[in-house]
């Protein structure tokens, strides 16, 4: 399901097709290039509340609403249990919604699966993206830390979520507080299950950028620079101040960095088309 910014619900329709029929666009339906934006482990759409006006008219912002996860309740209705499951069934519900000029990013967890996505769009023989943007993860050839082990409730949503004052709020509201823990070790969980192909996978066709927080306790320089691995054509690698949550704590420096790659790749996108 994919819906824009300025949605106030979640959208109710069950496809992309749909789901892009019913959301209000902030640039227009028109604008030249959408964005489709995926979640760190824990979080939701919401979490891209706001871009839509930060990155301007000329980008259509498009959350991409996941379907459930359940790892511990394998084969609940409705909900995926791997990582595997997650990507076809996200590459599933954009592909009517990829018939325009489209990017991506991905944050954290959802670099990971805006990746395969592609992946999957590749070896289906769709268009590929104007460009792929991935926010704080390392390479997905590299091996990642099991993070669901052994982790308490207040160092989850601490050091996953970086919540701040939203993290005191939520341990004021041991319910909410709960549903949101849960939602995070599903993702974690899930995110286990990943595993790199040996073969079958081919570097992106399009410029791949990436942004790393300077002080991010989970990703390792290195490893976020490993991603050059997976372009094919132009890579960069863009140190951001801050941690895992860069993108929240050096707002106007994320999307300063942000409009500029992406208003490169559709002038890029334009003159070829021209």
């Amino acid at each position: 399901m994919v819906h824009t910014t300025r949605d106030t619900t979640e959208g109710t329709a069950s496809g992309a097709t749909a789901g892009m029929a019913q959301r209000v666009v902030v640039g227009g339906e028109t604008a030249p290039l959408r964005l489709f934006c995926l979640h760190h482990a824990g979080g939701s759409a919401w979490s891209f509340a706001g871009w839509g006006h930060r990155l301007g008219r000329e980008i259509d912002v498009v959350p991409v609403s996941l379907p459930p996860r359940s790892v511990s309740v394998p084969g609940s209705s409705g909900s995926v249990s791997t990582m595997g499951d997650l990507v076809r069934e996200v590459a599933q519900r954009l592909a009517p919604a990829l018939d325009q000029p489209y990017a991506f990013y991905g944050h954290s967890m959802g670099a990971l699966v805006a990746y395969g996505v592609v992946q999957r769009c590749l070896a289906a023989g769709r268009r590929p993206p104007v460009c792929f943007v991935a926010g704080a993860h390392r390479a997905p050839h590299l091996p990642a830390p099991d993070l669901a082990v052994d982790l308490s409730d207040t160092a989850a949503l601490e050091l996953l979520l970086g919540l701040g004052g939203t993290g005191r709020l939520l341990r004021e509201n041991p319910r909410r507080m709960r549903a949101v823990v849960d939602r995070l070790r599903q993702d974690l969980l899930v995110c286990t299950t990943y595993r790199y192909p040996a073969e079958g996978h081919r570097p992106l066709p399009c410029p791949v950028h990436v942004l790393h927080g300077s002080d991010d306790p989970l990703v390792p320089a290195a490893h976020a620079a490993a991603w050059s691995r997976h372009a094919a054509r132009s890579f960069s690698l863009r140190v951001m101040p801050g941690g895992h949550f860069f993108h929240k704590e050096h707002k106007e420096l994320f999307f300063a960095e942000l409009r500029r790659i992406l208003r490169e790749a559709g002038a890029v996108q334009s003159a070829v088309t021209r």
